[in-house]
């Protein structure tokens, strides 16, 4: 997969903590919007999921915070998919406040692909694994 591949997210007051800081369970959104950016750059869409009859769930995810967010901050998270298997991958994530150039958070999830109508795991469509760069079948 060739890098990078970015997407940009603009914090909202909404997102704030109480001590005005982005709730770092906001992340995970960000993360979200990433995700739905990184497929569309490499010619995927949420809507594909349903055209070949399968889900991606997210397993595992875990975000290493080393500094806050605030208020109208712009923040680019570029990311590479990883460990690309029949039915699973690995997303990692940094987001780096711009354009300082900070970085605020380093972060990865793994998803599984699994059937719609019974939550089990499922090989991938070829399209996703070509997409994702599968290297271990």
């Amino acid at each position: 997969m060739s890098l990078p591949l970015t997407a940009t997210v603009r914090v909202r007051s909404y997102e704030l903590d109480s001590f005005g800081h982005v709730n770092n369970a906001v992340y995970l959104n960000y993360l979200e919007e990433a995700r739905s950016e990184f497929l569309k750059q490499v010619g995927l869409s949420f809507h594909d999921f349903a055209r070949l009859g399968v889900h991606l769930v997210i397993v595992e995810a875990h975000v290493r915070y080393l500094a806050s967010a605030v208020y109208g901050d712009e923040i680019e998270i570029t990311g590479a998919f990883s460990d690309v298997k029949a039915a699973s991958l690995t997303i990692h994530y940094t987001l780096t406040q711009q354009p300082a150039g900070r970085v605020l958070a380093t972060a990865w999830t793994r998803g599984a692909f699994v059937a719609p109508d019974t939550g089990r795991p499922v090989r991938a469509p070829q399209a996703f694994r070509q997409a994702f760069g599968e290297r271990d079948g």
